[in-house]
């Protein structure tokens, strides 16, 4: 029987990931009902691929775990990515949704340049971006590669359900190498906040121990019940940003300190209840604005129609 196989897929505490990698694994389920399917960690990819590699077949396709990781920041999972990519030369490879940002450094440079040549080798593999910028910057480099774009995966899902009144406000912010927040901007987003809202609560996305497969649902079914009981989310994290777009929780998203919300939040911008803005000068304009006007609800129509190009590409 054919298999399916996923890569990849992280253990640490980022929900982000975890996310991804539910919303991958239903996928990925939902589509290929008469294939095998297998998920091989990202701790397996770095240490013992070969021995994986004499359990898959030429026909069989490899997905890999997406998210926002393509590039030097993150580099030991784009080397893992490498590996496979080489070690896998006659098999359909497809990305899961990525941003991509080589930093503009000697190293960004050097290390785009070997993913180049690696990528460019291999004659099925499709690259697959989650955003406008990485799209333009995807098809710029990989000039030999199938390059494809459509949201990230996360907005497979629809989450939305009611569990009674919602009420307070729910801040979720990156405290880590992508945090683009001081904390003067934070203290003045929390005295506006204290203007329209009784309750505050703090949380992130990255809290906490590492998730393993067994624990990865409720851990987000947790957050998400946070999201699903507050009036209102102000995130400066994509996930935190499309956690609040699969419940239909009102969310305010900032940047971070690359262009990946931003341009993500393009796909998010036809729901009336996410907002994303540049300057945290606007923010009590769209406080007042999401509490004072009738919301619609979350519709993931959109997301499964363009994860069409995902299938069309397996099939070829």
């Amino acid at each position: 029987m054919k298999k399916i196989i996923l890569m990849g897929v992280p253990h640490h505490n980022n929900l982000g990931d975890s996310a991804i990698a539910i919303a991958e694994r239903k996928f990925l389920k939902d589509n290929y009902k008469n294939c095998e399917f297998f998920e091989i960690s990202e701790e397996t990819l770095e240490k013992c691929i070969y021995k994986v590699k004499k359990h898959i077949n030429n026909e069989d396709i490899i997905y890999l775990h997406g998210g926002g990781n393509l590039g030097d920041e993150y580099l030991y999972i784009e080397e893992a990515r490498r590996k496979v990519i080489e070690l896998f030369p006659n098999n359909t490879i497809i990305f899961f949704p990525q941003t991509m940002y080589f930093s503009n450094t000697t190293k960004g440079k050097e290390e785009l340049e070997k993913t180049k040549k690696i990528y460019s080798n291999h004659k099925n593999l499709t690259i697959v971006a989650r955003e406008n910028i990485s799209y333009e910057n995807m098809k710029k480099e990989f000039t030999n590669n199938i390059v494809i774009k459509t949201p990230d995966i996360v907005t497979y899902l629809n989450k939305t359900k009611d569990v009674g009144e919602r009420e307070g406000l729910l801040f979720v912010l990156r405290n880590d190498i992508e945090v683009n927040l001081n904390k003067k901007q934070i203290r003045e987003m929390e005295e506006i906040s204290k203007k329209y809202f009784n309750k505050i609560e703090y949380t992130d996305t990255a809290i906490g121990d590492a998730i393993f497969e067994h624990y990865r649902e409720a851990k987000i079914e947790k957050l998400l019940d946070k999201y699903r009981k507050a009036k209102l989310v102000i995130t400066d994290r994509l996930h935190g940003m499309i956690f609040g777009a699969i419940t239909s929780t009102p969310c305010i998203a900032l940047d971070n300190y690359n262009h990946k919300v931003k341009a993500s939040s393009e796909y998010l911008n036809k729901f009336n209840f996410i907002k994303y803005i540049s300057n945290i000068n606007e923010i009590e304009e769209q406080i007042k604005y999401l509490l004072n006007t009738k919301l619609e609800e979350y519709n993931n129509e959109f997301a499964i129609n363009e994860f069409e190009k995902l299938l069309k590409v397996g099939e070829e």
